[in-house]
């Protein structure tokens, strides 16, 4: 393999996944399965403390972190989760190559390089009027 070797989306993708399963192993979640493939969603589907969770994961290169664009997507998403009363959850994982010299590089995923990882955790997806603030009657 050449050190230079871009990694591809799909490797940029399941890098992220496997990110985020780790972390989610270590928050206390056991993983049912994994789907690797960004087309079919949701990636992951775990479970803590019985309760079933979906996880969409999108991942990207510095300066960006995975996003959801689309507001069909994001209905699609939420309506599965409902149907199968699983609390849906967002993973956007940003990854920037470690041994970039100059800023730019920093944006061009080479495969085997270190990376820093950005990740802020799972943001739960739901419809704006399903939220309570604490406090709120």
């Amino acid at each position: 393999m050449n050190e230079n070797e871009i990694m591809t989306d799909s490797e940029m993708h399941e890098f992220g996944i496997e990110v985020v399963c780790n972390q989610i192993q270590k928050d206390g979640f056991t993983i049912d399965s994994v789907n690797p493939d960004k087309n079919i969603n949701p990636q992951i589907v775990a479970r803590k403390d019985g309760q079933l969770s979906f996880i969409v994961v999108r991942t990207t290169c510095y300066p960006q972190k995975g996003t959801i664009d689309s507001d069909l997507l994001f209905e699609q998403l939420v309506h599965n989760a409902d149907k199968h009363n699983a609390v849906l959850y967002f993973a956007g994982v940003g990854i920037a190559n470690s041994q970039a010299k100059v800023e730019n590089e920093m944006s061009i995923p080479i495969k085997g390089a270190g990376f820093y990882i950005s990740y802020d955790g799972l943001l739960i997806m739901t419809y704006s009027n399903r939220v309570k603030i604490l406090g709120d009657i």
